[in-house]
């Protein structure tokens, strides 16, 4: 058996495919993570959902994915809390036959995968640097319950778009929509924080070089019990397609090349320990 974790879908299909194919995926052996954006502004949306849910449902304990951006402004729109902007090509989801297994598939996908045997977490776009895995999984769980009751589900999805919170501190665990969006933020959109661990929003169009020159970092420059080998983990995430998946930091793993945007799609073959890599189909242009 053969464990493979995948960078940022964007319902680009026939790239999932094809890196499938690569691998030589045997799907009665093999076990495929995904860290999430499965669909949003790529091609096939349908295909991509209509496959990944029919490994799940063949094989539930060999397929799993954590939310990222994308898949929860999908249900954000479903609910009418947000608009569907063209680019993201959500309507053919929309109008999808399935379209209610979709939604039930999202809801149902945590915020982070951990494998304690495999010593593995996958996240979106990556874990707070001040909490632990244990911390991480504590936090995550808390949204997953919201995910299952109706009534929560609606008012996170109403006010999820908000920058603030954005740093966390204990006392925020006695406000829910505060500790639930800032949760949902550090999870699904995090990449650069200050020294002090406060997330940044507005050098989103920056370099990291040009972000630093105003004491800005990625997240992962700071310190985490990955980095430090205490828990042995290796965290692997996706979301941040602008840095080519280069990160330096040991026991942390970017995965998202781009796809979507022109580069490439890429997976982890774990037991190996090397990324595998497709060439994109789709027209060149800049990542964010």
């Amino acid at each position: 058996m053969s464990t493979y974790i995948f960078g940022d879908l964007h319902g680009c299909y026939d790239e999932f495919t094809a890196l499938l194919k690569n691998i030589n995926y045997n799907e009665n052996e093999d076990e495929l993570i995904f860290t999430g954006d499965l669909i949003g502004r790529g091609p096939k949306p349908v295909d991509t959902l209509n496959l990944i849910t029919a490994l799940k449902a063949k094989h539930p304990g060999r397929i799993h994915s954590v939310l990222g951006n994308h898949d929860l402004n999908f249900l954000a729109v479903f609910y009418g809390y947000h608009k569907a902007k063209a680019k993201d090509n959500l309507d053919v989801l929309l109008n999808a036959p399935k379209l209610n297994d979709y939604i039930e598939f999202f809801k149902s996908t945590p915020l982070l995968y951990v494998d304690p045997e495999k010593k593995i977490a996958v996240a979106h776009a990556g874990i707070y640097p001040k909490w632990t895995i244990d911390e991480a999984q504590k936090h995550t769980n808390v949204i997953s319950k919201v995910l299952k009751d109706p009534l929560h589900t609606k008012v996170l999805l109403a006010n999820m778009y908000a920058d603030h919170p954005d740093h966390f501190e204990e006392q925020m665990l006695s406000s829910d929509l505060n500790y639930w969006r800032f949760i949902v933020s550090a999870f699904t959109r995090m990449r650069l924080c200050s020294k002090e661990l406060v997330l940044d929003y507005g050098h989103s169009d920056c370099t990291v070089i040009e972000a630093q020159k105003d004491n800005i970092y990625p997240w992962f420059n700071f310190g985490s019990p990955f980095e430090y080998k205490r828990e042995n983990f290796t965290l692997f995430f996706g979301h941040w397609a602008a840095l080519n998946a280069q990160c330096d930091r040991e026991h942390v793993v970017a995965l998202d090349t781009g796809c979507v945007w022109g580069d490439r799609l890429s997976c982890y073959a774990l037991e190996k320990q090397e990324k595998i890599s497709v060439l994109s189909l789709q027209k060149k242009r800049e990542s964010k």
